[in-house]
């Protein structure tokens, strides 16, 4: 395993240090079968898996047998391979599914009880406790961050009402009381806890309903699309599409951070990832400057410290600090 740094050639010399000690990496051997290495190339333990996905919160999802289970970080069982679906642990748990497809051929299939298959879900404890989630997903789970939502107890007690002419629109409290009235904004669509893209005679713009202030100015021509960044980053931050197509990271006084990108990840700990008009991804910090310069080649997210991509047909993970930790047959 190597570790090489890309301060030269734009990358920042700021981030967030993160010791190579600290997280271990899954790696092919020559014979196809993945091991785990630290950031120095050390082997914290023997055996190999036939798949595997990095650490986070001390566990692994390992792959062995054709089933899915979980190990310590001293390689060590916490639940046996048992599953056909595996997620990291997040905030205490992991999601695992039992899938069992239809036993019917690939052949077109006229009944019309005929079933593609079932998925049993499961949550994980770190200590290797399962309860069964009762259907194909735990409530409230978000598949594609591998997070249990958390309902916001701002978008708990906010309510968009329209008024009796219909002619325009308002916000009503918890206990009823108007936060925003009518009389303002003639539509008003309802996004995150607290804040909505708006609009009046004179354009689009978001307004922080919690405190009835326009963020963005309504003066612009559109806005398509809010939405926040991951709830992993310390500092929430808004993405909006601009008429150009392009993307534009904001703060939530509006300021914009960082413009012109053509995608944005919604997921992050403390880097974002986005791509620019070339479609190559880099990740920016939350006052929107280039830590890991554009040069990967599809969106990643970090988990634990590091991040799985991809450039010039080869897979590395790279760090907060864009130091790529490329896999060999053996540890460098």
């Amino acid at each position: 395993m190597m570790a090489s740094g890309h301060s030269s050639d734009g990358a920042a010399e700021t981030g967030h240090p993160v010791s190579a000690a600290t997280f271990l990496i899954p790696y092919l051997h020559a014979d196809g079968r993945f091991g785990f290495v630290d950031g120095h190339g050390q082997a914290p333990f023997p055996g190999t898996f036939e798949d595997a996905q990095p650490f986070t919160e001390g566990r692994a999802a390992v792959k062995s047998g054709g089933k899915w289970g979980y190990i310590d970080r001293r390689g060590r069982w916490i639940v046996r391979p048992r599953f056909t679906e595996a997620r990291p642990f997040r905030d205490g748990e992991a999601w695992a599914a039992i899938v069992k497809p239809s036993t019917r051929s690939g052949f077109i299939d006229l009944n019309p009880f005929h079933s593609a298959g079932s998925r049993k879900c499961y949550l994980i404890s770190p200590e290797g406790h399962t309860r069964s989630c009762g259907g194909d997903y735990p409530d409230r789970y978000d598949v594609a961050s591998s997070r249990i939502r958390e309902p916001s107890s701002d978008s708990l007690k906010l309510r968009v009402v329209r008024a009796p002419d219909g002619k325009s629109v308002g916000v009503l409290g918890a206990d009823g009381g108007h936060i925003v009235p009518f009389g303002i904004y003639d539509d008003l669509r309802y996004q995150y806890d607290h804040l909505f893209v708006v609009h009046r005679a004179r354009g689009w713009g978001i307004l922080d309903a919690a405190r009835n202030v326009e963020v963005v100015t309504a003066d612009r021509p559109s806005f398509e699309y809010l939405k926040y960044t991951s709830p992993d980053l310390p500092l929430r931050l808004l993405v909006v599409r601009r008429d150009d197509d392009t993307r534009c990271i904001l703060d939530h006084a509006g300021v914009e951070l960082h413009c012109g990108l053509s995608e944005v990840s919604p997921w992050g700990e403390t880097l974002i990832a986005a791509s620019n008009g070339q479609k190559q991804w880099g990740a920016l910090d939350t006052r929107g400057q280039l830590i890991i310069p554009f040069r990967y080649e599809g969106e990643f997210r970090f988990r634990d410290g590091l991040a799985r991509v991809r450039a010039g047909g080869r897979e590395f993970y790279i760090d907060l600090q864009g130091r790529e930790y490329r896999a060999s047959t053996r540890p460098d």
